[in-house]
């Protein structure tokens, strides 16, 4: 069977608007995240730069806080809402009507696909006017961002199977967002941290989407290349999503 576009269009202008009219998936998605940037930009005017990155703080901060804003779109903006329409016997009624189930995943798809995108966009507007990305560099802090966004939205449909409460989903991933990107090397170097943290980090897909960009944007060496990097977000996302396909519960 296939898609129904106008059922498809409907969907995605329901999910968009349900997300705006929610407040705390609406600050945490889309707000809380240029706090982050607003705080650690005015905090980089009275830190040095690292003698050793030869970076300032806020350049080195700059593709964590973009991952801390898709990491808010694929866990609070993704797992919550659909946890809270299985609670509520939204998705149950859906797959009695004559909507096609590929119709209404892709209209979730597309609705977080949107909301990544304005925040990749919005950063990479912000980055080139504070000097934090180059005209050359532009396209590929897109192209990453996407990379990321898509490996991101497949967590958050994979924890939305997985979590029953909204509540606990929501206290969950909030709190728990912080650690990981802590651990994955966008708030602070690895190579300060004991060796049991280094070794924790190779287990953190988030890891590899620092590097990556870290990469491109400050030329920093990693331990893999570029390519390599590529290819570990590649097999995650396609991996997270066969998964996703064989946990994801509708009842």
């Amino acid at each position: 069977m296939g898609m129904d576009k106008i059922a498809l269009k409907f969907l995605v202008i329901t999910g968009l608007k349900e997300i705006f009219r929610e407040p705390k998936i609406f600050f945490f998605t889309l707000l809380f995240p240029f706090f982050f940037l607003a705080m650690f930009g005015g905090m980089s005017m009275v830190i040095d730069p690292s003698e050793e990155l030869g970076l300032s703080f806020i350049e080195y901060l700059f593709p964590g806080i973009l991952i801390f804003a898709l990491l808010s779109v694929g866990f609070l903006g993704t797992s919550v809402p659909l946890i809270e329409m299985r609670q509520k016997g939204i998705l149950k009624t859906l797959r009695t009507t004559p909507l096609n189930e590929i119709t209404f995943i892709f209209s979730q798809i597309i609705v977080r696909l949107i909301l990544g995108f304005m925040q990749i966009f919005i950063f990479t507007i912000l980055g080139f006017f504070m000097g934090l990305i180059s005209l050359g560099n532009i396209i590929p802090f897109i192209l990453i961002g996407l990379i990321g966004l898509v490996m991101i939205l497949t967590f958050g449909f994979l924890l939305g199977g997985i979590f029953n409460k909204t509540e606990l989903a929501s206290g969950v991933l909030s709190f728990g967002m912080m650690p990981l990107i802590m651990l994955s090397g966008a708030m602070l170097p690895l190579h300060i941290l004991p060796d049991v943290f280094k070794t924790i980090s190779y287990f953190i897909p988030f890891t590899y989407l620092t590097e990556l960009f870290h990469q491109v944007l400050l030329d920093l060496d990693a331990a893999l290349p570029i390519y390599g990097n590529v290819i570990v977000l590649f097999v995650i996302s396609v991996a997270i999503f066969f998964l996703t396909k064989l946990t994801f519960r509708w009842t």
